[in-house]
């Protein structure tokens, strides 16, 4: 279901989450989450596997586990970016990663650009340069909305486990912190679109995906 929230789309569905897929799939979250980290000495930041100083972090849809999901994704950011007006030949998945937000963290306003990959001059064409695809594999109750914010304000999303959200990255977004007592988990893609720079983006296209 696509959304519109002041100016911007918002791509919203539902993937089935099985007891199996959580068994097998948090596991690896929490494996692949312990690894030194870029930002290890920041309180009460949620664990994210992106900054992964041995880059593993940003692969994680090499994971077997995640074959089905990325089978129900794809044609979801097809129709999403078909709203958008951006044609598939002109974006790359450079990044897919998993969150890991014990009691008492949260992830601090932020947005992505190019530049959070590598140096090089963004060359900002519109605001759906990068867009995020977000999948809750659980949420506890009290846990912490996700905030993104538009032209016009901040909205809530109130995402529980299996949702999906599609969504301009490079908006300002953010996480309440977590007022559970058990952790959430929440795995990310990134899809950055080739006229952001010369170079060659790394990493796969949605048909590899």
């Amino acid at each position: 279901m696509i959304k519109t929230i002041d100016d911007t789309k918002v791509y919203l569905t539902k993937y089935d989450i099985t007891n199996k897929f959580v068994e097998s799939v948090i596991p690896r979250i929490i494996e692949t989450c312990n690894h030194k980290n870029l930002f290890d000495n920041m309180p009460n930041a949620a664990s994210v596997s992106f900054w992964n100083i041995d880059d593993s972090g940003k692969k994680v849809y090499d994971w077997i586990e995640l074959e089905d999901f990325l089978t129900f994704i794809k044609p979801h950011i097809r129709t999403y970016i078909k709203e958008l007006n951006i044609s598939e030949d002109d974006l790359m998945i450079t990044a897919m990663w998993c969150n890991r937000y014990k009691p008492n963290t949260f992830v601090c306003k932020h947005n992505h650009t190019y530049n959070d990959y590598k140096k090089g001059s963004h060359k900002f064409k519109t605001s759906n340069d990068v867009l995020g695809v977000l999948l809750y594999v659980n949420k506890p109750d009290n846990s912490g909305n996700l905030f993104i914010e538009t032209s016009k304000g901040e909205h809530e999303f109130d995402l529980k486990g299996g949702d999906v959200i599609i969504f301009p990255s490079m908006l300002q977004h953010r996480t309440d912190p977590n007022d559970s007592n058990e952790d959430k988990f929440v795995i990310g893609i990134e899809i950055i679109m080739k006229w952001v720079t010369d170079e060659k983006l790394v990493g796969k296209t949605l048909g590899e995906l």
